[in-house]
């Protein structure tokens, strides 16, 4: 990865973590009480994917809140980010569409302020219509929308207080359809409509970038593929039948320097809406 930008011209929050994971205690507690102020930032699926791309990245300047499912996985990012990169860490093991345990997590931050959310947790889906049982849908709708509008609602103080951005990992399947992605797409359709409906409600108080990437190579991708080759993005511009290939993917390192795009620009301006596509020049 290239070297660390300098730091953005924008403002940012005093708010910082209140406690790390136990695993990120374990590094030199001395060397991260001397360490420069840094932006606080919360990631969800940090330890898949992009969220994890993500995570890797934004630990170079920022403190960082990690939320996914698995907790010994948590433990262990937390633990490389402390001892590389000199965040302090505080790890959330998370089921995001538990409303409940959100609301409780997020008391317990106690949060006076946060620079920067992004929203990467999702779940992909793909089926005809005619197989696609009610279930499915608020499966898909819940995790992919329902999630991040919840978390997003309950942090809004804090990202009012630290002027904020919300960046919401989107994907090509939010600016069009495929067949045999139709829930997985109108749940990105439905996130799209969410993310340009609180850009307007907070425009001055909270700044809102979404980010619309082709087709990643993550392990969602992979299981999209392995499931029906002709249903995965890209099939209609010749990926169907194809056999899974890296190369004809972006990295997750790639939609990772699209958020710091986002991240880095100064308060007199915001990236609204990005879309990334392979490049195919390799």
């Amino acid at each position: 990865m290239s070297p660390a930008p300098p730091p953005s011209s924008g403002k940012r929050s005093e708010a910082g973590v209140a406690s790390a994971t136990p695993a990120a205690a374990s590094t030199s507690e001395a060397a991260v009480a001397q360490a420069p102020h840094r932006p606080l930032a919360l990631v969800t699926g940090a330890t898949s994917g992009v969220g994890l791309a993500v995570c890797l990245d934004l630990a170079r300047d920022h403190d960082l809140i990690l939320i996914a499912r698995s907790a010994e996985n948590l433990d262990a990012l937390a633990t490389a980010l402390t001892a590389e990169a000199g965040a302090r860490v505080r790890s959330v093991p998370l089921d995001l569409t538990d409303d409940n345990a959100v609301s409780a997590a997020v008391a317990r931050l106690d949060l006076d302020g946060l620079d920067v959310i992004v929203h990467s947790a999702g779940v992909e889906s793909a089926g005809a219509l005619e197989d696609l049982p009610p279930e499915q849908w608020r499966r898909v709708l819940d995790l992919n929308v329902v999630a991040p509008a919840h978390l997003t609602r309950l942090l809004l103080a804090p990202l009012r207080r630290a002027q904020g951005l919300v960046v919401l990992i989107n994907s090509g399947g939010g600016m069009r359809v495929w067949p045999g992605q139709t829930v997985y797409c109108a749940s990105k359709h439905a996130l799209r409509a969410f993310a340009d409906g609180l850009r307007e409600e907070e425009r001055g108080r909270v700044r809102v970038t979404t980010i619309y990437p082709g087709r990643v190579d993550t392990p969602m991708q992979r299981r999209l593929h392995g499931k029906n080759a002709s249903m995965v993005e890209g099939a209609a511009d010749g990926g169907a039948g194809r056999p899974y290939r890296a190369a004809d993917h972006m990295t997750a390192e790639s939609v990772a320097a699209s958020v710091r795009l986002a991240v880095d620009m100064p308060l007199d301006a915001v990236v609204e809406d990005l879309s990334v596509r392979p490049g195919q020049m390799l």
